[in-house]
């Protein structure tokens, strides 16, 4: 008997939608500081003004303009200190994600996530007090702030193991994780105009609004996320029945003690190292510019504070569209059985990190005159990126539904060097902010997103992998029917053919290609 469950207006849609809102609050409360430092510390009397950017296309005669756009705080903080606030959170983010992982594989995502956030939110409310007392203080907070948000996306992970059928895989994950650029484009506008406007000083008002509005996300997730179908309030039994089915081969029933992580077949996986290269190399891009963006659009292209700021959300706002229309599209290609798992996923990637690199570099070499240029560039580069969730972020999804958190904790340990050395990079490498020092970062961004992608096309796959199953004394097997056609929905592709009710009778085993 077929069983179905659309996914409009279902639990697990919703549950998507939270969380997209909850990853939208991760990421403000993770990036305020890039926006309200600005306007925290008095770069006049530190000597920290534009005046000695080399920038290339920058005009002669901005000052009345400048001015205007200038916010001095009453923070002494040099530009090497300032380069230690906003390098803090790596340091703590870097040694809680493999814990994140362990955790939410063991006990459920629900309550990481939650206890996470929750966590970041108080950090938030407390920053103003802590800035104003030390910068050891502050940069203590954010550490702290790192370990805390470090374990939420191994944390989501495992949630979404439990939760998303595999053909709804990129789209429930692309949901949830499109939150992630909203945050980043909206934490722009509302700093600014909290620095400008806001009470208590200001750039507190910064940390104090964002930390209440991640406070109001935990009452609603804490109300109505739960780790598993089987343990959520609200859900149909015939959605939940669903999902159950559809993800039989993977998850250990309730009650059943879980498996213990496989390390050793993990880390002798080449299907894992090849995801991983992937996500280092998508990463690497993703933090180039996310330090290097505001800096680009300054030293090269000359464009004042109000400018940077609109400028710098556009490219994320196309990311956004990117996940989320990429996540739908690999779904549904997936689903007629038009490309198996794992060339969609290698597509994704090839249109993703490939368009990246040949956009970044094509700024490189746009002259002065054509700055709009090189903001659509940036903005194709950033945005048509998104479309990696599609490709090695679901990935982890594909392999190993039940470690998947664990995997993912590793993975993110590794690329954590990325966010740690990427700000040094460009630092060391652009200390006049020239066109030409800009290039050589664009090149060698370039190089790691190729390499990346490459080791991904080789190495990768698309199924569960052997040592992830976990096995059950029932086997049961869910049909999906698309135009005559039976699929079998257990993560690996499936010869198509007709349905009989002999087949069903004989309890033959689809044939897998």
């Amino acid at each position: 008997m077929e069983n179905t469950s659309p996914v409009v207006c279902s639990t697990r849609l919703t549950l998507a939608l939270v969380s997209f809102l909850g990853c939208v609050c991760v990421y403000m409360l993770r990036n305020d500081v890039s926006f309200a430092i600005v306007c925290m510390v008095n770069s006049t009397a530190v000597g920290g003004g534009s005046d000695g950017h080399a920038g290339s296309c920058k005009p002669e005669n901005n000052d009345s303009e400048s001015s205007t756009n200038e916010i001095e705080g009453s923070l002494l903080w040099s530009k090497g200190t300032q380069g230690s606030v906003l390098s803090a959170f790596f340091w703590g983010y870097i040694f809680s994600q493999i814990l994140g992982g362990y955790i939410a594989g063991r006990y459920g995502g629900k309550y990481v996530i939650g206890v996470s956030v929750l966590l970041s939110s108080v950090l938030n409310l407390i920053s103003p007090v802590s800035a104003n007392a030390s910068v050891a203080i502050f940069i203590a907070i954010r550490v702290l702030l790192g370990v805390s948000q470090g374990v939420i996306f191994p944390a989501f992970h495992s949630l979404w193991a439990q939760w998303a059928p595999p053909f709804e895989r990129s789209l429930l994950t692309g949901i949830s994780y499109a939150g992630n650029q909203i945050g980043n484009t909206i934490v722009m506008p509302i700093s600014g105009v909290l620095c400008q406007h806001g009470f208590a000083g200001g750039w507190p008002s910064v940390y104090y609004v964002l930390g209440a509005v991640g406070l109001v996300w935990c009452a609603i997730w804490f109300f109505y996320a739960a780790d598993s179908p089987t343990k959520h309030r609200f859900i149909s039994k015939k959605e939940r029945a669903f999902i159950e089915e559809a993800l039989h081969e993977t998850l250990t029933k309730e009650g059943e003690k879980k498996p213990p992580i496989p390390l050793k077949a993990i880390l002798k996986s080449p299907a894992v190292w090849g995801l991983w290269a992937g996500h280092f190399a998508s990463d690497w891009g993703a933090y180039i510019m996310a330090a290097g963006l505001p800096l680009f659009m300054n030293d090269v292209l000359g464009f004042d504070l109000t400018s940077m700021g609109f400028l710098s959300a556009i490219p994320y706002l196309v990311y956004f569209l990117a996940i989320n229309i990429a996540g739908f599209i690999a779904d549904r290609v997936r689903y007629a059985g038009w490309l198996s798992t794992i060339n969609v996923r290698r597509l994704a990637m090839i249109i993703a990190l490939g368009s990246q690199a040949v956009f970044l570099v094509a700024c490189g070499f746009c002259g002065c005159g054509q700055e709009h240029l090189v903001v659509i560039f940036l903005t194709l580069g950033i945005g048509i990126s998104g479309v990696a969730y599609a490709g090695f972020v679901v990935n982890y999804l594909d392999i190993a539904p039940t470690f998947a958190g664990t995997i993912l904790g590793i993975g993110n340990t590794i690329t954590c060097v990325a966010g740690i050395l990427c700000p040094l990079i460009i630092g060391w490498l652009t200390p006049s902010g020239s066109k030409s020092e800009w290039l050589v970062v664009f090149w060698i961004t370039f190089a790691i997103l190729i390499a990346g992608t490459v080791v991904f096309l080789i190495l990768a796959k698309g199924e569960v992998q052997e040592w992830a199953k976990v096995h059950s004394s029932s086997v049961s097997t869910i049909k999906v029917v698309i135009n005559g056609s039976v699929k079998d929905t257990s993560g690996e592709s499936s010869e198509s053919r007709k349905e009989t009710s002999s087949t069903i009778k004989s309890g033959k085993k689809p044939q897998e290609s």
